[in-house]
């Protein structure tokens, strides 16, 4: 593929682009590489980190496409929120530059420029809508998200059989070695496909990023997150929430004795109604979280469910019950009808799972073997949604437990902090 794809100069165009008010851009490593491998391959697997401008170095070069008379370019993802960047970059770009239009519908996101060319949004969740196109361009956003390549086998690689010289460039950070893209990936490395092309791009490749930005993204996320956002390797899946090592988790912890002085009890209470109704009981040190006792229950009467909770209460002595902040009913008839006073939990979701994550990676949590066995299985099988751009549990079997213990251990850990700092 002697002749060059893009029949504009990139670098001249950037000079030409008006981005976020700022007159000319500049494109770093990975930009240009997204830029040269898409022009000298036929399929280009393009993988760099969070934050190395992705979506901004995709919309530049569709753009340039769209500049070429009667051309189509189209962008897939997951869904139209994830896509949403692309388009928003690409529609401002021609905005700003007063480019002519025939058409601009925003509803069914699609532009229309005065030489022809159209460029198009598509969601890989309405396959439908991917069937019967045609592209010069191709652009697969977030392609790791996307469950399986269905979508491109059958769907979208016709698309690329009608226009001559059309091609298909997927972007994404990587969601481990058990994903389809990282077999296209291996494509790009085998001579055996000619036509593909990849590569692969850590945080550094956008010498603007500051040293603190990514220190920052190390403390708010997991080691194993930052290793697969920003690092991108691909020995990492983050769909596990949990690490934990049954021998190191879940053991024997029947040296705590109830009410016993050295430790405050506290308690995590999620409520299923239809689903599990989930309460632990979690001894803490100001250190390490212990958790002692579990009950669980499906479709509980209010009255079954406040016996149960007044045993726990009589039991361990239990000085706080952090409660589903969204559960305002049960919360009010089980200190009117019951005299079993709760607390609103903070229900802020990725920052009390990283808060269990610390705990979890300096060995400052712990199961006990005899009482809390379907609380352990619960929170070993509690994972990530692969299908978000943003982190997001799945909503499952395993979430009530994973709930009820967030809900104690944040909410006391951050009350706890604001007594001491108040």
């Amino acid at each position: 593929m002697s002749e060059s794809y893009f029949k504009i100069p990139i670098e001249r165009l950037l000079d030409k682009l008006v981005i976020n008010e700022h007159d000319g851009i500049k494109f770093n490593n990975s930009q240009w590489d997204m830029a040269s491998g898409l022009d000298e391959h036929r399929f280009w697997v393009h993988i760099s980190a969070r934050r190395t401008g992705k979506s901004l170095g995709a919309s530049v070069l569709a753009f340039a496409k769209l500049l070429e008379p009667r051309q189509q370019v189209m962008v897939v993802a997951p869904n139209f929120s994830l896509s949403s960047i692309i388009w928003d970059y690409t529609t401002d770009i021609i905005k700003n530059l007063q480019i002519e239009l025939e058409r601009f519908n925003q509803k069914d996101k699609v532009v229309r420029l005065v030489n022809g060319s159209t460029f198009r949004l598509l969601s890989a969740n309405n396959r439908d809508s991917l069937i019967g196109r045609a592209a010069n361009l191709l652009i697969i956003d977030e392609a790791a998200v996307i469950d399986d390549d269905e979508y491109f086998t059958r769907d979208l690689r016709p698309a690329l059989s009608t226009y001559e010289d059309s091609r298909a460039l997927f972007i994404s950070t990587p969601r481990g070695k058990g994903n389809y893209l990282y077999n296209y990936f291996l494509r790009g490395e085998d001579s055996n496909y000619e036509e593909w092309g990849s590569c692969l791009h850590t945080w550094r490749s956008n010498s603007l990023l500051q040293n603190e930005d990514i220190e920052e993204a190390k403390r708010s996320s997991t080691k194993k997150l930052f290793a697969q956002e920003y690092e991108c390797e691909w020995t990492t899946t983050e769909q596990q929430v949990y690490d934990l090592n049954e021998e190191k988790h879940l053991i024997d912890l029947e040296y705590i004795q109830a009410k016993d002085r050295h430790y405050e009890f506290i308690a995590g209470l999620d409520v299923g109604y239809r689903d599990e109704n989930a309460f632990l009981v979690i001894a803490t040190d100001g250190n390490s979280f212990y958790v002692v006792d579990e009950y669980v229950s499906v479709e509980t009467t209010t009255s079954t469910l406040a016996e149960e909770i007044q045993e726990k209460i009589d039991n361990w002595g239990i000085d706080s019950i952090y409660i589903d902040s969204a559960a305002q009913q049960l919360k009010a008839d089980l200190a009117y009808d019951y005299d079993i006073y709760c607390e609103n939990a903070i229900k802020s979701v990725n920052d009390g799972i990283a808060a269990v994550q610390v705990l979890v990676e300096n060995d400052r949590i712990y199961f006990d073997v005899n009482n809390c066995g379907h609380c352990y299985s619960s929170i070993s099988s509690y994972k990530w949604n692969p299908r978000t751009e943003h982190p997001k549990p799945i909503h499952d079997w395993a979430s009530h437990a994973s709930d009820a213990l967030r809900y104690a251990i944040y909410t006391h850990q951050k009350r706890s902090v604001d007594i001491f700092t108040a």
